[in-house]
Protein backbone atom coordinates (compact mmCIF):
# COMPACT_ATOMS: atom_id res chain seq x y z
CA UNK A 1 0.00 0.00 0.00
CA UNK A 2 1.24 3.51 -0.85
CA UNK A 3 1.27 4.75 2.70
CA UNK A 4 2.63 8.23 1.95
CA UNK A 5 -0.19 8.92 -0.47
CA UNK A 6 -2.93 7.60 1.78
CA UNK A 7 -1.62 9.47 4.79
CA UNK A 8 -1.36 12.79 2.92
CA UNK A 9 -5.13 13.19 3.09
CA UNK A 10 -5.92 15.13 6.29
CA UNK A 11 -8.30 12.82 8.13
CA UNK A 12 -10.49 14.40 10.83
CA UNK A 13 -9.34 13.69 14.38
CA UNK A 14 -11.40 11.09 16.25
CA UNK A 15 -11.29 8.76 19.22
CA UNK A 16 -10.15 5.84 17.12
CA UNK A 17 -11.38 2.31 17.78
CA UNK A 18 -13.97 3.79 20.16
CA UNK A 19 -15.81 6.09 17.79
CA UNK A 20 -19.41 5.18 18.49
CA UNK A 21 -21.12 4.04 21.64
CA UNK A 22 -23.49 1.11 21.68
CA UNK A 23 -27.18 1.24 22.50
CA UNK A 24 -28.77 -1.74 24.20
CA UNK A 25 -30.29 -2.79 20.87
CA UNK A 26 -26.91 -2.66 19.18
CA UNK A 27 -25.36 -4.65 22.05
CA UNK A 28 -27.97 -7.31 21.45
CA UNK A 29 -27.10 -7.43 17.76
CA UNK A 30 -23.40 -7.69 18.54
CA UNK A 31 -23.99 -10.62 20.88
CA UNK A 32 -26.04 -12.39 18.24
CA UNK A 33 -23.20 -11.94 15.77
CA UNK A 34 -20.75 -13.73 18.07
CA UNK A 35 -23.11 -16.68 18.20
CA UNK A 36 -22.94 -17.34 14.45
CA UNK A 37 -20.93 -20.55 14.91
CA UNK A 38 -23.68 -22.45 16.67
CA UNK A 39 -26.29 -21.44 14.13
CA UNK A 40 -24.62 -23.38 11.33
CA UNK A 41 -24.69 -26.61 13.27
CA UNK A 42 -28.46 -26.25 13.33
CA UNK A 43 -29.52 -23.90 10.56
CA UNK A 44 -28.11 -20.93 8.68
CA UNK A 45 -29.36 -17.59 9.90
CA UNK A 46 -30.82 -15.19 7.38
CA UNK A 47 -29.37 -11.94 6.17
CA UNK A 48 -30.33 -8.77 7.85
CA UNK A 49 -31.73 -5.34 7.42
CA UNK A 50 -29.54 -2.26 7.38
CA UNK A 51 -29.37 -0.15 10.49
CA UNK A 52 -27.65 3.16 11.07
CA UNK A 53 -24.72 2.72 13.41
CA UNK A 54 -23.11 6.07 12.63
CA UNK A 55 -23.83 8.86 15.06
CA UNK A 56 -25.53 12.02 13.82
CA UNK A 57 -23.13 14.86 13.00
CA UNK A 58 -22.48 17.20 15.89
CA UNK A 59 -22.63 20.25 13.61
CA UNK A 60 -23.61 21.11 10.07
CA UNK A 61 -20.81 20.39 7.62
CA UNK A 62 -19.67 22.82 4.97
CA UNK A 63 -21.28 22.16 1.57
CA UNK A 64 -18.58 21.79 -1.08
CA UNK A 65 -18.36 21.02 -4.76
CA UNK A 66 -17.33 17.44 -5.39
CA UNK A 67 -13.69 17.59 -6.50
CA UNK A 68 -12.29 15.72 -9.47
CA UNK A 69 -13.73 15.27 -12.92
CA UNK A 70 -14.07 13.06 -15.97
CA UNK A 71 -11.76 14.73 -18.51
CA UNK A 72 -12.34 15.09 -22.21
CA UNK A 73 -14.80 12.71 -23.90
CA UNK A 74 -13.16 9.40 -24.86
CA UNK A 75 -9.70 10.58 -23.78
CA UNK A 76 -10.52 11.06 -20.08
CA UNK A 77 -12.10 7.62 -19.57
CA UNK A 78 -9.29 5.91 -21.49
CA UNK A 79 -6.63 7.75 -19.46
CA UNK A 80 -8.29 6.83 -16.17
CA UNK A 81 -8.67 3.20 -17.21
CA UNK A 82 -5.00 2.88 -18.07
CA UNK A 83 -3.99 4.55 -14.81
CA UNK A 84 -6.32 2.22 -12.87
CA UNK A 85 -5.05 -0.99 -14.42
CA UNK A 86 -1.53 -0.33 -15.67
CA UNK A 87 0.19 2.93 -14.66
CA UNK A 88 -0.89 3.44 -11.04
CA UNK A 89 -2.66 0.23 -10.08
CA UNK A 90 -5.90 0.12 -8.14
CA UNK A 91 -4.39 1.29 -4.83
CA UNK A 92 -2.36 4.06 -6.40
CA UNK A 93 -5.33 5.19 -8.49
CA UNK A 94 -7.48 5.88 -5.44
CA UNK A 95 -4.74 7.11 -3.14
CA UNK A 96 -3.32 9.63 -5.61
CA UNK A 97 -6.76 11.13 -6.13
CA UNK A 98 -7.57 11.19 -2.42
CA UNK A 99 -4.31 13.06 -1.83
CA UNK A 100 -4.70 15.36 -4.84
CA UNK A 101 -8.20 16.50 -3.86
CA UNK A 102 -7.70 16.21 -0.08
CA UNK A 103 -11.04 14.47 -0.03
CA UNK A 104 -12.44 10.98 0.38
CA UNK A 105 -15.25 11.90 -2.03
CA UNK A 106 -14.33 12.72 -5.63
CA UNK A 107 -15.35 12.29 -9.24
CA UNK A 108 -13.50 9.95 -11.55
CA UNK A 109 -14.06 7.46 -14.36
CA UNK A 110 -14.28 3.79 -13.44
CA UNK A 111 -13.63 0.86 -15.79
CA UNK A 112 -14.45 -0.44 -18.27
CA UNK A 113 -15.76 2.84 -19.71
CA UNK A 114 -15.32 3.86 -23.32
CA UNK A 115 -16.33 2.59 -25.80
CA UNK A 116 -19.19 0.67 -24.22
CA UNK A 117 -20.21 2.03 -20.82
CA UNK A 118 -20.68 5.38 -19.08
CA UNK A 119 -17.76 5.39 -16.62
CA UNK A 120 -18.61 8.52 -14.62
CA UNK A 121 -18.74 7.89 -10.87
CA UNK A 122 -18.62 9.70 -7.57
CA UNK A 123 -16.29 7.55 -5.46
CA UNK A 124 -16.71 7.27 -1.69
CA UNK A 125 -13.65 6.25 0.34
CA UNK A 126 -14.60 6.93 3.97
CA UNK A 127 -17.07 4.98 6.05
CA UNK A 128 -19.57 7.77 6.56
CA UNK A 129 -20.04 8.53 2.86
CA UNK A 130 -19.78 4.86 1.90
CA UNK A 131 -22.95 4.06 3.88
CA UNK A 132 -24.96 5.82 1.17
CA UNK A 133 -24.51 2.91 -1.25
CA UNK A 134 -26.84 0.84 0.92
CA UNK A 135 -29.28 3.61 1.91
CA UNK A 136 -32.27 2.44 -0.13
CA UNK A 137 -34.22 5.65 0.40
CA UNK A 138 -31.57 7.49 -1.59
CA UNK A 139 -30.17 5.00 -4.11
CA UNK A 140 -31.28 2.39 -6.61
CA UNK A 141 -29.22 -0.80 -7.00
CA UNK A 142 -30.62 -1.91 -10.36
CA UNK A 143 -27.85 -3.14 -12.70
CA UNK A 144 -25.06 -1.87 -10.42
CA UNK A 145 -23.69 -5.22 -9.15
CA UNK A 146 -20.66 -5.16 -11.48
CA UNK A 147 -20.24 -1.39 -11.52
CA UNK A 148 -20.77 0.70 -14.61
CA UNK A 149 -21.67 -2.23 -16.86
CA UNK A 150 -23.89 -5.31 -16.89
CA UNK A 151 -22.79 -8.53 -18.59
CA UNK A 152 -24.93 -9.94 -21.36
CA UNK A 153 -28.05 -11.70 -20.07
CA UNK A 154 -27.02 -14.65 -22.22
CA UNK A 155 -24.74 -15.63 -19.33
CA UNK A 156 -27.79 -16.17 -17.12
CA UNK A 157 -30.41 -17.67 -19.40
CA UNK A 158 -31.72 -14.33 -20.60
CA UNK A 159 -32.78 -13.40 -17.06
CA UNK A 160 -31.62 -10.58 -14.81
CA UNK A 161 -30.26 -12.20 -11.64
CA UNK A 162 -31.16 -11.18 -8.09
CA UNK A 163 -27.78 -9.43 -7.71
CA UNK A 164 -28.75 -6.96 -10.45
CA UNK A 165 -32.19 -6.08 -9.03
CA UNK A 166 -33.14 -3.30 -6.62
CA UNK A 167 -34.78 -4.39 -3.34
CA UNK A 168 -37.95 -2.56 -4.38
CA UNK A 169 -38.40 -5.04 -7.25
CA UNK A 170 -40.93 -7.75 -6.37
CA UNK A 171 -38.80 -10.33 -8.16
CA UNK A 172 -35.84 -9.40 -5.95
CA UNK A 173 -37.92 -10.14 -2.87
CA UNK A 174 -38.85 -13.58 -4.19
CA UNK A 175 -35.31 -14.50 -5.27
CA UNK A 176 -33.60 -13.20 -2.13
CA UNK A 177 -36.17 -15.06 -0.01
CA UNK A 178 -35.43 -18.21 -2.00
CA UNK A 179 -31.70 -17.83 -1.39
CA UNK A 180 -32.22 -17.22 2.33
CA UNK A 181 -34.46 -20.27 2.60
CA UNK A 182 -31.83 -22.42 0.88
CA UNK A 183 -29.22 -21.16 3.34
CA UNK A 184 -31.53 -21.92 6.25
CA UNK A 185 -32.09 -25.48 5.06
CA UNK A 186 -28.40 -25.97 4.25
CA UNK A 187 -27.26 -25.16 7.79
CA UNK A 188 -26.46 -28.67 9.04
CA UNK A 189 -24.59 -29.61 5.86
CA UNK A 190 -21.78 -27.01 5.83
CA UNK A 191 -19.62 -28.32 8.66
CA UNK A 192 -19.46 -32.03 7.77
CA UNK A 193 -19.01 -31.38 4.05
CA UNK A 194 -16.33 -28.75 4.63
CA UNK A 195 -14.49 -31.15 6.96
CA UNK A 196 -14.76 -33.96 4.39
CA UNK A 197 -13.39 -31.87 1.53
CA UNK A 198 -10.61 -30.25 3.57
CA UNK A 199 -9.54 -33.69 4.81
CA UNK A 200 -9.35 -34.98 1.25
CA UNK A 201 -7.36 -31.91 0.13
CA UNK A 202 -4.61 -32.13 2.76
CA UNK A 203 -2.82 -35.11 1.12
CA UNK A 204 -2.90 -33.33 -2.25
CA UNK A 205 -1.15 -30.26 -0.87
CA UNK A 206 1.32 -32.37 1.12
CA UNK A 207 2.24 -34.55 -1.86
CA UNK A 208 2.85 -31.58 -4.14
CA UNK A 209 4.97 -29.80 -1.53
CA UNK A 210 7.07 -32.95 -1.13
CA UNK A 211 7.58 -33.38 -4.87
CA UNK A 212 7.64 -29.79 -6.16
CA UNK A 213 8.46 -27.65 -3.13
CA UNK A 214 5.10 -25.88 -3.26
CA UNK A 215 1.43 -26.56 -3.92
CA UNK A 216 -1.13 -24.20 -5.39
CA UNK A 217 -3.74 -23.40 -2.80
CA UNK A 218 -6.20 -21.96 -5.29
CA UNK A 219 -6.27 -24.83 -7.77
CA UNK A 220 -7.11 -27.35 -5.03
CA UNK A 221 -9.48 -24.97 -3.25
CA UNK A 222 -11.38 -24.40 -6.49
CA UNK A 223 -12.49 -28.03 -6.56
CA UNK A 224 -12.82 -28.28 -2.78
CA UNK A 225 -15.26 -25.35 -2.51
CA UNK A 226 -17.14 -26.40 -5.64
CA UNK A 227 -18.05 -29.68 -3.96
CA UNK A 228 -18.84 -27.95 -0.66
CA UNK A 229 -21.14 -25.41 -2.33
CA UNK A 230 -22.99 -28.03 -4.38
CA UNK A 231 -23.54 -30.34 -1.42
CA UNK A 232 -24.57 -27.63 1.01
CA UNK A 233 -26.88 -25.71 -1.33
CA UNK A 234 -28.50 -28.66 -3.13
CA UNK A 235 -27.85 -31.71 -0.88
CA UNK A 236 -26.29 -33.47 -3.89
CA UNK A 237 -22.95 -35.28 -3.52
CA UNK A 238 -21.35 -34.53 -6.87
CA UNK A 239 -18.88 -37.43 -6.51
CA UNK A 240 -21.84 -39.81 -6.75
CA UNK A 241 -23.04 -38.34 -10.06
CA UNK A 242 -22.11 -40.09 -13.33
CA UNK A 243 -19.15 -38.32 -14.89
CA UNK A 244 -21.11 -37.65 -18.08
CA UNK A 245 -23.58 -35.52 -16.06
CA UNK A 246 -21.03 -33.91 -13.74
CA UNK A 247 -20.36 -30.17 -14.25
CA UNK A 248 -16.79 -28.84 -14.12
CA UNK A 249 -15.61 -26.31 -11.55
CA UNK A 250 -13.06 -25.02 -14.10
CA UNK A 251 -15.80 -24.40 -16.68
CA UNK A 252 -17.90 -22.52 -14.17
CA UNK A 253 -14.94 -20.50 -12.92
CA UNK A 254 -14.45 -19.47 -16.55
CA UNK A 255 -18.15 -18.54 -16.75
CA UNK A 256 -17.68 -16.28 -13.71
CA UNK A 257 -14.49 -14.74 -15.08
CA UNK A 258 -15.92 -13.93 -18.51
CA UNK A 259 -18.62 -11.85 -16.87
CA UNK A 260 -16.26 -9.87 -14.66
CA UNK A 261 -13.09 -9.41 -16.74
CA UNK A 262 -14.18 -5.96 -17.97
CA UNK A 263 -13.40 -4.65 -14.47
CA UNK A 264 -10.32 -6.84 -13.94
CA UNK A 265 -6.82 -7.25 -15.32
CA UNK A 266 -5.25 -10.65 -15.91
CA UNK A 267 -1.65 -9.50 -16.16
CA UNK A 268 -1.19 -9.57 -19.92
CA UNK A 269 0.92 -6.84 -21.57
CA UNK A 270 -1.11 -3.66 -21.20
CA UNK A 271 -2.11 -3.11 -24.86
CA UNK A 272 -3.27 -6.72 -25.23
CA UNK A 273 -4.94 -6.84 -21.83
CA UNK A 274 -6.88 -3.65 -22.53
CA UNK A 275 -7.85 -4.53 -26.08
CA UNK A 276 -9.10 -8.00 -25.22
CA UNK A 277 -10.77 -7.34 -21.87
CA UNK A 278 -11.91 -3.73 -21.76
CA UNK A 279 -13.04 -2.63 -25.20
CA UNK A 280 -15.91 -5.05 -25.81
CA UNK A 281 -17.70 -7.78 -23.83
CA UNK A 282 -16.48 -11.33 -24.22
CA UNK A 283 -19.12 -13.67 -25.68
CA UNK A 284 -21.14 -16.18 -23.68
CA UNK A 285 -20.29 -18.76 -26.37
CA UNK A 286 -16.92 -19.25 -24.63
CA UNK A 287 -18.71 -20.56 -21.51
CA UNK A 288 -21.92 -21.99 -22.96
CA UNK A 289 -20.94 -25.67 -22.76
CA UNK A 290 -20.02 -25.62 -19.08
CA UNK A 291 -23.00 -23.47 -18.10
CA UNK A 292 -25.52 -25.59 -19.96
CA UNK A 293 -24.13 -28.72 -18.33
CA UNK A 294 -24.52 -27.14 -14.87
CA UNK A 295 -28.09 -26.12 -15.71
CA UNK A 296 -29.03 -29.65 -16.80
CA UNK A 297 -27.27 -31.15 -13.76
CA UNK A 298 -29.33 -29.04 -11.35
CA UNK A 299 -32.58 -29.70 -13.15
CA UNK A 300 -31.91 -33.44 -13.10
CA UNK A 301 -30.46 -33.94 -9.61
CA UNK A 302 -31.23 -30.86 -7.45
CA UNK A 303 -34.98 -31.32 -7.20
CA UNK A 304 -34.93 -30.81 -3.43
CA UNK A 305 -33.41 -27.33 -3.79
CA UNK A 306 -35.52 -26.36 -6.79
CA UNK A 307 -38.74 -27.43 -5.10
CA UNK A 308 -38.13 -24.76 -2.47
CA UNK A 309 -38.57 -22.11 -5.17
CA UNK A 310 -42.24 -22.99 -5.42
CA UNK A 311 -42.80 -21.49 -1.97
CA UNK A 312 -41.89 -18.11 -3.47
CA UNK A 313 -43.84 -18.41 -6.72
CA UNK A 314 -40.69 -18.87 -8.84
CA UNK A 315 -40.66 -21.10 -11.90
CA UNK A 316 -38.08 -23.86 -12.14
CA UNK A 317 -35.94 -22.29 -14.86
CA UNK A 318 -35.69 -18.95 -13.04
CA UNK A 319 -34.77 -20.77 -9.83
CA UNK A 320 -32.12 -22.85 -11.63
CA UNK A 321 -30.37 -19.88 -13.21
CA UNK A 322 -30.34 -17.99 -9.90
CA UNK A 323 -29.17 -21.07 -8.01
CA UNK A 324 -26.16 -21.22 -10.33
CA UNK A 325 -25.47 -17.55 -9.70
CA UNK A 326 -25.86 -17.85 -5.91
CA UNK A 327 -23.74 -21.00 -5.71
CA UNK A 328 -21.00 -20.27 -8.24
CA UNK A 329 -20.48 -16.56 -8.79
CA UNK A 330 -21.53 -15.29 -5.35
CA UNK A 331 -20.46 -18.26 -3.22
CA UNK A 332 -17.72 -20.24 -4.93
CA UNK A 333 -16.06 -17.16 -6.42
CA UNK A 334 -16.25 -15.26 -3.15
CA UNK A 335 -14.59 -17.99 -1.09
CA UNK A 336 -11.80 -18.36 -3.65
CA UNK A 337 -10.95 -14.73 -2.91
CA UNK A 338 -11.55 -14.83 0.83
CA UNK A 339 -9.51 -17.86 1.94
CA UNK A 340 -6.23 -16.56 0.46
CA UNK A 341 -6.83 -13.29 2.32
CA UNK A 342 -7.04 -15.20 5.61
CA UNK A 343 -3.89 -17.19 4.77
CA UNK A 344 -2.04 -14.03 3.81
CA UNK A 345 -2.53 -12.28 7.13
CA UNK A 346 -2.23 -15.31 9.41
CA UNK A 347 0.99 -16.22 7.57
CA UNK A 348 2.60 -12.84 8.26
CA UNK A 349 1.32 -12.04 11.77
CA UNK A 350 4.06 -12.94 14.25
CA UNK A 351 3.04 -15.54 16.80
CA UNK A 352 -0.55 -15.71 15.62
CA UNK A 353 -0.41 -19.28 14.31
CA UNK A 354 0.69 -20.57 17.70
CA UNK A 355 -2.08 -18.65 19.49
CA UNK A 356 -4.74 -19.86 17.07
CA UNK A 357 -3.55 -23.45 17.34
CA UNK A 358 -3.69 -23.37 21.14
CA UNK A 359 -7.14 -21.78 21.25
CA UNK A 360 -8.61 -24.19 18.70
CA UNK A 361 -7.27 -27.33 20.33
CA UNK A 362 -8.12 -26.20 23.86
CA UNK A 363 -11.70 -25.38 22.86
CA UNK A 364 -12.19 -28.80 21.28
CA UNK A 365 -10.56 -30.61 24.21
CA UNK A 366 -12.72 -28.71 26.71
CA UNK A 367 -15.74 -29.79 24.71
CA UNK A 368 -14.90 -33.46 25.08
CA UNK A 369 -12.94 -33.66 21.83
CA UNK A 370 -15.98 -32.68 19.78
CA UNK A 371 -16.10 -29.79 17.31
CA UNK A 372 -19.56 -28.26 17.45
CA UNK A 373 -21.22 -24.89 17.78
CA UNK A 374 -20.33 -24.54 21.45
CA UNK A 375 -16.64 -25.18 20.75
CA UNK A 376 -16.56 -22.76 17.82
CA UNK A 377 -18.36 -20.06 19.76
CA UNK A 378 -15.66 -20.15 22.43
CA UNK A 379 -12.87 -19.46 19.88
CA UNK A 380 -12.91 -15.68 20.26
CA UNK A 381 -9.45 -15.10 18.75
CA UNK A 382 -10.32 -17.19 15.70
CA UNK A 383 -13.50 -15.16 15.22
CA UNK A 384 -11.67 -11.85 15.64
CA UNK A 385 -8.95 -12.94 13.20
CA UNK A 386 -11.52 -13.74 10.52
CA UNK A 387 -13.35 -10.45 11.06
CA UNK A 388 -10.07 -8.57 10.81
CA UNK A 389 -9.24 -10.30 7.52
CA UNK A 390 -12.64 -9.23 6.19
CA UNK A 391 -11.89 -5.68 7.32
CA UNK A 392 -8.42 -5.54 5.81
CA UNK A 393 -9.46 -6.82 2.39
CA UNK A 394 -13.20 -7.10 1.76
CA UNK A 395 -13.69 -9.89 -0.83
CA UNK A 396 -15.89 -7.53 -2.87
CA UNK A 397 -13.83 -4.33 -2.86
CA UNK A 398 -16.31 -2.05 -4.66
CA UNK A 399 -20.05 -1.50 -4.24
CA UNK A 400 -22.15 0.68 -6.54
CA UNK A 401 -25.55 2.38 -6.55
CA UNK A 402 -27.33 5.08 -8.55
CA UNK A 403 -28.92 8.11 -6.88
CA UNK A 404 -32.68 8.01 -7.29
CA UNK A 405 -33.15 11.55 -6.00
CA UNK A 406 -31.16 14.69 -5.28
CA UNK A 407 -29.63 14.58 -1.82
CA UNK A 408 -26.71 15.84 0.26
CA UNK A 409 -24.03 13.27 1.01
CA UNK A 410 -21.65 13.72 3.94
CA UNK A 411 -18.11 12.56 4.54
CA UNK A 412 -16.47 13.08 7.92
CA UNK A 413 -15.48 16.66 7.14
CA UNK A 414 -17.64 17.98 4.28
CA UNK A 415 -21.02 17.74 2.57
CA UNK A 416 -21.62 17.29 -1.15
CA UNK A 417 -24.66 17.65 -3.37
CA UNK A 418 -25.56 14.51 -5.34
CA UNK A 419 -27.85 14.75 -8.36
CA UNK A 420 -30.47 12.19 -9.31
CA UNK A 421 -29.03 9.63 -11.73
CA UNK A 422 -25.40 9.97 -10.64
CA UNK A 423 -23.49 6.71 -10.08
CA UNK A 424 -21.94 6.28 -6.64
CA UNK A 425 -19.04 3.90 -6.08
CA UNK A 426 -18.14 2.80 -2.58
CA UNK A 427 -14.54 1.67 -2.13
CA UNK A 428 -14.94 -0.89 0.67
CA UNK A 429 -11.18 -1.39 0.97
CA UNK A 430 -10.71 2.22 2.09
CA UNK A 431 -13.96 2.57 4.03
CA UNK A 432 -12.84 -0.47 6.03
CA UNK A 433 -9.54 1.26 6.80
CA UNK A 434 -11.06 4.57 7.84
CA UNK A 435 -8.76 5.98 10.57
CA UNK A 436 -11.65 7.96 12.05
CA UNK A 437 -13.14 4.58 12.97
CA UNK A 438 -10.18 2.24 13.39
CA UNK A 439 -6.91 2.78 15.24
CA UNK A 440 -3.88 1.89 13.10
CA UNK A 441 -6.23 1.00 10.24
CA UNK A 442 -3.57 -0.35 7.89
CA UNK A 443 -2.20 -2.75 10.50
CA UNK A 444 -3.60 -6.26 10.72
CA UNK A 445 -4.62 -6.67 14.36
CA UNK A 446 -6.15 -10.12 14.94
CA UNK A 447 -7.34 -9.04 18.41
CA UNK A 448 -9.12 -5.91 17.20
CA UNK A 449 -12.62 -7.35 17.66
CA UNK A 450 -12.06 -8.93 21.09
CA UNK A 451 -13.76 -7.71 24.23
CA UNK A 452 -16.59 -5.23 24.69
CA UNK A 453 -14.95 -2.41 22.71
CA UNK A 454 -13.96 -4.82 19.96
CA UNK A 455 -17.51 -6.11 19.63
CA UNK A 456 -18.76 -2.54 19.22
CA UNK A 457 -16.50 -2.19 16.18
CA UNK A 458 -18.44 -4.94 14.41
CA UNK A 459 -21.00 -2.28 13.53
CA UNK A 460 -18.31 -0.84 11.25
CA UNK A 461 -17.50 -4.13 9.53
CA UNK A 462 -19.14 -3.46 6.16
CA UNK A 463 -17.75 -6.09 3.76
CA UNK A 464 -21.27 -7.52 3.17
CA UNK A 465 -22.91 -4.41 1.68
CA UNK A 466 -24.25 -3.69 5.14
CA UNK A 467 -23.15 -3.78 8.76
CA UNK A 468 -22.12 -6.98 10.54
CA UNK A 469 -24.41 -6.13 13.47
CA UNK A 470 -27.62 -5.30 11.67
CA UNK A 471 -30.55 -7.04 13.27
CA UNK A 472 -30.89 -10.63 12.04
CA UNK A 473 -34.57 -10.89 11.35
CA UNK A 474 -37.06 -12.73 9.16
CA UNK A 475 -36.61 -13.62 5.53
CA UNK A 476 -39.20 -10.96 4.67
CA UNK A 477 -37.20 -8.04 6.06
CA UNK A 478 -33.84 -9.46 4.97
CA UNK A 479 -35.05 -9.89 1.40
CA UNK A 480 -35.67 -6.14 1.19
CA UNK A 481 -31.97 -5.27 1.32
CA UNK A 482 -28.87 -5.92 -0.77
CA UNK A 483 -26.82 -7.15 2.16
CA UNK A 484 -25.08 -10.42 1.39
CA UNK A 485 -27.39 -13.31 2.20
CA UNK A 486 -24.33 -15.18 3.51
CA UNK A 487 -23.27 -12.41 5.87
CA UNK A 488 -22.99 -14.89 8.76
CA UNK A 489 -21.97 -17.90 6.69
CA UNK A 490 -18.82 -16.27 5.28
CA UNK A 491 -17.11 -15.56 8.64
CA UNK A 492 -18.34 -18.93 9.92
CA UNK A 493 -16.58 -20.80 7.09
CA UNK A 494 -13.54 -18.57 7.54
CA UNK A 495 -13.42 -19.70 11.16
CA UNK A 496 -13.96 -23.32 10.18
CA UNK A 497 -11.15 -23.02 7.62
CA UNK A 498 -8.68 -22.03 10.35
CA UNK A 499 -9.99 -24.74 12.67
CA UNK A 500 -9.43 -27.45 10.06
CA UNK A 501 -5.91 -26.17 9.32
CA UNK A 502 -4.76 -26.05 12.93
CA UNK A 503 -6.34 -29.32 13.97
CA UNK A 504 -4.18 -30.94 11.30
CA UNK A 505 -1.02 -28.80 11.31
CA UNK A 506 1.26 -27.09 13.78
CA UNK A 507 1.95 -24.27 11.33
CA UNK A 508 2.05 -23.37 7.66
CA UNK A 509 3.91 -21.08 5.29
CA UNK A 510 2.61 -19.69 2.02
CA UNK A 511 4.09 -17.80 -0.87
CA UNK A 512 3.35 -14.12 -1.22
CA UNK A 513 -0.24 -13.62 -2.30
CA UNK A 514 -0.11 -12.25 -5.82
CA UNK A 515 -1.36 -8.64 -5.91
CA UNK A 516 -3.93 -9.24 -8.64
CA UNK A 517 -7.58 -10.10 -8.89
CA UNK A 518 -7.15 -13.84 -8.34
CA UNK A 519 -5.35 -13.48 -4.98
CA UNK A 520 -3.44 -16.64 -5.86
CA UNK A 521 -1.01 -18.23 -3.41
CA UNK A 522 0.76 -21.53 -2.78
CA UNK A 523 1.59 -23.57 0.31
CA UNK A 524 5.34 -23.81 0.84
CA UNK A 525 5.20 -25.73 4.10
CA UNK A 526 2.60 -27.63 6.14
CA UNK A 527 4.01 -28.88 9.44
CA UNK A 528 1.90 -31.82 10.69
CA UNK A 529 0.68 -31.86 14.28
CA UNK A 530 2.56 -34.37 16.42
CA UNK A 531 -0.58 -36.52 16.75
CA UNK A 532 -1.25 -36.60 12.99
Amino acid sequence: MTMSLASSYKWPVANMDQTHGSSSAQDSNVKSTTRLAASFFDQASGSSTVDSAAAAPAERLQLKEIPGGYGLPYIGPLKDRWEYFYFQGVRGFFEKRMAKYNSTVFRTNMPPGWPWTDPRCVMLLDQKSYANVFDYDKVDKTDTFAGTFIPSLEFTGGLRMCAYLDPSDERHTKLKSYCLELLKESGPRWTPEFHKQMTSSFPVWEKEIASKGSSSFNSVCQELMFKVMIKAMTNVDIDNIPESDRPSSADLTKWTGLQLVPVLSVGLPAPIDDLVLHTAPLPFALARGGYDKMFKFLQKYAGEALDVAGKFDLNRDDATHNLIFFTILNGHGGFLRFFPIILKYVNTSAGLQEELKKEIRAAIETNGGVLNGKALESMSLVQSTVYEALRMEPPVPLQYARAKQDFVLESHDAAFRIKKGEMLGGAAYYASRDPVIFKDPNTFNPKRFLGEEGRKLLSHLIWSNGRQTTNTSTNTSSSNTKQCAARDLVPFLGQLFLVELFRKYESFQISDVKPNDTLACSFLRLTPASSS
